[in-house]
C-alpha cells in the first residue's frame, strides 16, 4: 500500500492542491444546486418575534465541520506547497554554488576561442605567402618577352610592391597576435582564479575534496612511475562536537580555521593540506617517508595543543585544544582508497588510545 511518505514533495503538493479543489469545486456545485441548502449554509439561525425581540438562537454544526473541513484542507495545500519549497532550496543553492563550475567552464571555453583566433590569424599569414610566391612566379613568366633594361625596371616595382605588402601584413599579423596573447593571459589567469575557487574549501581556504582527489591520483600516479615516496597524514580536532555543541557554531568554525592555520605553518609548499569533512583534515606530502610525516604530525599536535582560543565578546576561554593524527605511508600496490583507509585506520587508533596523540604504522600501533 502507498503512503505519503511514499510520494515525493511535488507529488504531495499536487496531491493537496488536487484534494483542496475538489473540496472548493463540490462546495460551488452546491450552492449553485436547486437543493434548499440554506440550513447547511446558515452557520447561526435567529428568530426574532412580531415585536422584534430573539425568540431562538440556533447553530447549525454541520455547516461548521464543513468549514473547518476546509479550512483544514487549505492549510494542507499551503503546507503542502511550503515542504515543496523546502525541498527546492537545497537544489537552489546547489546552482549557486555551482558557479565555480560554470565560470571555469567559461573560461575555458573562451581560452579555446582565443586559440582559435590565434591560428586563423597565422592560417591566413600562409596564404598572403603563398599569394607573395604566386605573384612573384608569374612575374617570372612574363619577363621572358621583356629586353634587359625592362625586367630589372619591373624586378625591382615588383619586389618594392610586394615587399610593401608583405610588411604590412606582418605588422598586421603581430598585432593581432600581441592582442591574442593578452586575452589569452588574461584568459589563463581568469581560469587559474576559477580553479583555485572550484578546489578551495571557502571555510579555511584549504584545499577540498576535489583537490584531495585530483592532488592524490597525481601522487600515487608519480609513485608508481617513478618509485618515489608519499606519505598521508590524517587528523582531526579531538572533542569537537563538545566545543560546537557549548559554545556555538562560530566558534566551532574559527576553531577549525585555527587547526588549518596550524597546519599550513607546519608543512612545505609541496605538500598539500585539505579539508577533508568538518573538523577532518588530511595532509598529502609528496616524497616523504613515514617518518618524516610522524615528525611533522607530532609538531602539528604540540602546536595545536598550546593554543588558547578565547571568546571576544565574553572574554570567556576555551580551554586546551588537542587533535589526533594517523599516519600512513604508500606501499606498491596501493590505490588512493587504500592509502587512505590505512591513515584513517590510524587515525583511528589514536582516537581509542586516548587522542592527542600520533598513530603510524612501526610504532606499536599496528
Amino acid at each position: 500500500m502507498i503512503s505519503l511518505r511514499d510520494l515525493t514533495a511535488s507529488q504531495r503538493t499536487l496531491l493537496g492542491v488536487g484534494a483542496a479543489s475538489v473540496v472548493a469545486a463540490l462546495l460551488v456545485l452546491l450552492s449553485a444546486s436547486d437543493l434548499d441548502l440554506t440550513a447547511f449554509r446558515t452557520l447561526r439561525a435567529v428568530h426574532v418575534n412580531g415585536a422584534g425581540n430573539v425568540v431562538e438562537t440556533r447553530y447549525n454544526p454541520i455547516a461548521i465541520v464543513g468549514l473547518a473541513l476546509i479550512g483544514v484542507a487549505i492549510l494542507g495545500a499551503l503546507g503542502l506547497v511550503f515542504a515543496s519549497f523546502l525541498r527546492l532550496l537545497p537544489k537552489f543553492a546547489g546552482g549557486i554554488l555551482g558557479a565555480p563550475s560554470d565560470a571555469l567552464a567559461q573560461a575555458g571555453q573562451k581560452l579555446d576561442q582565443e586559440l582559435g583566433k590565434v591560428l586563423g590569424h597565422i592560417r591566413a599569414h600562409i596564404t598572403t605567402n603563398e599569394s607573395y610566391a604566386k605573384s612573384l612566379a608569374s612575374a617570372q613568366s612574363r619577363l621572358s618577352g621583356l629586353s634587359e633594361g625592362e625586367q630589372v625596371r619591373v624586378i625591382v616595382s615588383l619586389l618594392v610592391a610586394e615587399n610593401e605588402r608583405m610588411r604590412q601584413d606582418s605588422g598586421l599579423l603581430q598585432s593581432r597576435l600581441e592582442d591574442s596573447q593578452k586575452q589569452i593571459q588574461s584568459l589563463r589567469s581568469s581560469l587559474s582564479q576559477a580553479e583555485a575557487v572550484v578546489l578551495k574549501d571557502p571555510l579555511t581556504g584549504a584545499g577540498n575534496r576535489r583537490q584531495f582527489d585530483v592532488t592524490m591520483e597525481k601522487a600515487v600516479l608519480e609513485c608508481e612511475r617513478n618509485g618515489t615516496t608519499l606519505s598521508l597524514i590524517m587528523c582531526d580536532i579531538d572533542h569537537f562536537k563538545r566545543v560546537n555543541d557549548a559554545f556555538g557554531h562560530q566558534v566551532g568554525d574559527e576553531l577549525i580555521r585555527m587547526f588549518a592555520r596550524v597546519i599550513e605553518g607546519s608543512v612545505r609548499d609541496a605538500d598539500t593540506v585539505i579539508r577533508y569533512g568538518g573538523e577532518e583534515f588530511a595532509i598529502v606530502l609528496p616524497q616523504t617517508e613515514q617518518e618524516a610525516a610522524r615528525s611533522i604530525a607530532e609538531r602539528i599536535r604540540r602546536q595545536f595543543e598550546s593554543k588558547r582560543l578565547t571568546i571576544r565578546e565574553t572574554s570567556q576561554k576555551i580551554g586546551q585544544l588537542t587533535a589526533s593524527f594517523g599516519v600512513a605511508e604508500y606501499r606498491p600496490g596501493d590505490d588512493v582508497e587504500t592509502l587512505v583507509q590505512r591513515a584513517d585506520a590510524k587515525l583511528y587508533d589514536a582516537k581509542s588510545s586516548g587522542r592527542n596523540r600520533v598513530a603510524s604504522f612501526g610504532h606499536g600501533d599496528d
